[in-house]
């Protein structure tokens, strides 16, 4: 996947300001990149919840009263502070939380979990691994990790691998739509036009209504972005629906359209992701994740071609 030279000397430049740049109207904003031509409807960054601040306030107070708690609960009190660190994007803050979870109850399954996310986002793949298998040992529960350990193989080319957990996650729940686009993103590597035909085979259940299954339409090729986006806001009643629902959705084209080679709308999409400041949803970290990866990639592209 190459890109034109003037492309990597501005790559810098792109990743700062491309998600900033619109013209507002009333009730939609236009991105002025000649890259992206859907009009997207308006929803500001994600603040920080005041009910998230009052649990906190509330678990630091049961966490200092240690007397009162077995170990079980105070392991659960600390990954439940994780948590809420984690919605509000204190990062360190989480990931402490987690491994202190961990170390007064080995055996919490949620926390492995959570704590490998970490752990991928900074590039720690080995003990990612670890934690996701740890996790998946402890609970038949924990369908996510296999998604987790299926993007941590994808990221250091381990396709095949991939390929297996990103299958075993699919089948856990085959009517999800979710499902299907991740199942779609890491067999596209392998296997394009299977994973593409797979995508289109994909069948909603009448009843499900959920609007992740017009992103499947728009990468099956059934509907197109610009419809996409007037239909995204479609029953959403509050900013930070809204907000969520982009977050998700810039992601899943931003893979859609580094796949087709147009890797400038793809870093786009990722930028405007993680505007949303949606800090608890995957696809937020994951974008943060393949942003790092382009630039690492571009950076190597461009010492090539000096």
């Amino acid at each position: 996947m190459r890109i034109h030279l003037s492309t990597l000397l501005f790559l810098p430049i792109l990743l700062t300001l491309t998600a900033c740049q619109s013209v507002s109207t009333d009730d939609e904003v236009v991105p002025e990149s000649t890259a992206v031509s859907p009009i997207f409807p308006i929803a500001t960054a994600v603040q920080i919840d005041y009910q998230d601040e009052v649990k906190l306030l509330r678990i630091n107070q049961l966490i200092a009263e240690q007397k009162a708690l077995d170990p079980k609960q105070r392991a659960v009190l600390f990954y439940e502070r994780g948590i809420i660190y984690d919605r509000m994007g204190l990062s360190a803050h989480s990931r402490y939380d987690f491994h202190q979870a961990i170390n007064i109850d080995p055996t919490f399954a949620d926390a492995y979990n959570s704590l490998g996310l970490y752990l991928l986002l900074a590039q720690s793949y080995s003990e990612a691994f670890e934690n996701f298998d740890s996790a998946i040992e402890l609970s038949e529960n924990m369908h996510y990790s296999y998604l987790h350990r299926a993007i941590g193989l994808y990221q250091v080319h381990r396709y095949e691998l991939a390929s297996d957990d990103i299958n075993t996650f699919y089948e856990l729940d085959v009517n999800d739509p979710y499902r299907v686009l991740w199942r779609f993103i890491i067999n596209s590597k392998t296997m394009p036009q299977e994973a593409q035909q797979a995508l289109q085979d994909a069948q909603q259940l009448d009843k499900d209504k959920r609007y992740a299954w017009l992103l499947v339409d728009v990468i099956a090729g059934r509907t197109t972005e610009k419809e996409f986006f007037e239909r995204v806001s479609f029953g959403v009643k509050s900013n930070k629906e809204l907000a969520q629902r982009l977050c998700e959705a810039y992601f899943y084209l931003a893979h859609w359209h580094k796949l087709s080679g147009d890797l400038e709308t793809a870093i786009y999409y990722f930028k405007l992701s993680t505007a949303t400041n949606v800090h608890d949803f995957i696809e937020y970290k994951y974008s943060l994740i393949e942003l790092a990866a382009i630039q690492k990639m571009l950076q190597t592209e461009l010492k090539n071609n000096l």
